[in-house]
């Protein structure tokens, strides 16, 4: 600033200072968002809002009315947008503070909004209590603004600002970290994969040399490394509870984060005639609802990397975004286990009404992994195979026990109805939000590979392997099963129709792949 305050800013402040609302202006070109920050601020009673639809409607606003104290602008909007909009209100007055709203959040979008001058930013849909949070930010900032150029002079407003810029300039770096570490963990399907991905992270944002992550294990309490970045030794593999002068030990114990700057010898290798005259680390406590599980550690080895205060913040931040991630995926594991348990039973209780089926979807899971296994099928294909096996003739339920448990051969009609299960049991998992895999495996696990199945007629490699995997298993339960009209047959006659079979009802590489399997086991 190159001049003094004017005597029109200075009633300006006597009227902030004694209580005047705070003027707000909203400029967003959806007439719903300004509607409904309309009705809430509506209900505060000590702000004034007025509101624009655009960039230019919203700069003669800035004209008409005097004194307007926080503004809300839209990023994308037609003609001007917001950042230019917010570059040129901070040139018109660098007091009034500003919010920026995104629909679609960018580190880039973030950076160069901050750049422009704003102070904060909305991700849309946002919460009132959000809004409300910033506008307390806001208003703070603008209050601290006011104060600053009413009652100091043009040096210790210019060092204010210059602080002001070196918190901004931290805000952008927190907030580049924070979308780092949110996009890369919620990238994460499984606890194992977490563990991975959070180790990267934290070597890279902190440019350490290792990382290591150890989880308490739940019978004996002591931690066991479940990741790490970089090499690491094997004793550290698993570190005994009971050794209380431990530094791991002691953050588990204490709940304090411990930072070695290099001044006194000490590393991750934990072993004080290892370390180095520059070693340093960092341990902060892994925690989830507030119980200590772990702790996630960094070193560096005296190669020009600090670690400091803000290392010691960046690892404490990222190890507490991780907790909530585990957290969530922890519940959604659970949930997951209790529907497959509720699912489990409801077949275990269709298979109970009739003795010649009791305890088939079971066996028919163990066959079928153990084809899957000898084909060489992943283990996320495993556990596919292994919930939808025992899930695959669900679809009986909605199948008359006139017809399920009839002694004798059913009729064409009777038949027809049986031929539903597999679409009736696809139907029950799609409702509850299963994989489309899953899905699959069940609704087509009658399909052959001459075409000639059902429902769909699917033939060949149309058909999902899984679901051909799961045909051969079921049909040799079947055979080697007693039934209401026939003794079960014997293993070997069982194989022998599965090979007849193959490359008209079966799949030649599943037969193969069944024969080498049981031939194992014999």
């Amino acid at each position: 600033m190159n001049q003094r305050i004017s005597p029109q800013k200075r009633r300006h402040y006597s009227e902030i200072f004694q209580g005047r609302p705070w003027r707000v202006l909203v400029v967003d070109d959806d007439e719903a968002i300004r509607q409904t920050l309309e009705s809430y601020l509506e209900f505060q009673d000590n702000c004034e809002l007025y509101h624009a639809s655009n960039a230019l409607e919203g700069l003669s606003v800035l004209e008409e009315i005097e004194n307007i104290d926080i503004v809300f602008v839209d990023i994308n909007m037609p003609g001007m947008d917001g950042i230019e909009f917010v570059r040129r209100l901070k040139k018109k007055d660098s007091t009034i503070v500003a919010a920026v709203i995104t629909g679609q959040p960018s580190m880039d979008v973030i950076v160069q909004a901050m750049r422009s001058g704003a102070s904060d930013f909305l991700m849309k849909p946002f919460r009132f209590e959000q809004f409300q949070v910033s506008m307390e930010r806001m208003i703070k900032e603008r209050s601290m603004l006011l104060e600053n150029e009413f009652l100091t002079e043009e040096r210790k407003i210019k060092k204010a600002l210059e602080k002001m810029n070196e918190k901004l300039e931290k805000k952008i770096r927190e907030q580049a970290v924070l979308f780092s570490i949110s996009e890369s963990l919620a990238k994460t399907q499984n606890t194992s994969e977490l563990y991975n991905t959070l180790v990267v992270l934290a070597a890279k944002l902190i440019d350490a040399q290792q990382a290591m992550l150890w989880i308490k294990e739940p019978e004996t309490g002591d931690l066991v490394l479940v990741a790490s970045y970089g090499p690491f030794e094997a004793y550290q593999a698993k570190i005994d509870m009971s050794n209380t002068y431990h530094p791991c030990v002691k953050v588990v114990r204490d709940g304090i984060p411990i930072l070695s700057d290099g001044t006194a010898k000490g590393s991750l290798n934990l072993v004080a005639e290892k370390a180095g005259p520059g070693d340093s680390f960092i341990m902060v406590p892994f925690a989830i609802r507030g119980e200590i599980l772990g702790v996630l550690a960094i070193s560096s080895t005296g190669q020009g990397t600090e670690l400091g205060e803000e290392a010691l913040f960046l690892l404490h931040l990222l190890a507490e975004r991780a907790s909530l991630t585990i957290e969530n995926l922890l519940l959604y594991d659970s949930l997951l286990i209790n529907l497959h348990a509720t699912l489990r039973a409801l077949v275990r209780t269709l298979e109970a009404k009739d003795p010649y089926t009791r305890l088939h979807s079971e066996r028919v899971t163990k066959w079928a992994v153990g084809i899957a296994e000898e084909m060489g099928c992943s283990q996320e294909e495993l556990d596919t195979l292994s919930f939808a096996g025992h899930l695959h003739d669900i679809g009986k339920i909605g199948i008359r026990d006139q017809i399920l448990m009839k002694p004798g051969k059913l009729t064409r009609e009777e038949y027809e109805i049986i031929k539903t299960h597999p679409v009736i049991g696809a139907e029950i998992v799609g409702h509850l939000g299963l994989l489309t895999e899953e899905k699959a495996i069940i609704r087509h696990h009658h399909e052959r590979w001459d075409g000639k199945g059902y429902p769909d007629g699917l033939s060949g490699k149309d058909i999902p392997q899984l679901s051909r995997i799961l045909a051969v298993a079921d049909t040799y339960d079947a055979i080697t099963s007693r039934r209401p009209y026939r003794e079960a047959k014997a293993a070997d006659f069982a194989k022998n129709e599965i090979q007849k079979n193959a490359g008209t009802q079966f799949d030649p590489a599943v037969v193969e792949a069944f024969v080498s399997y049981f031939t194992n086991r014999e």
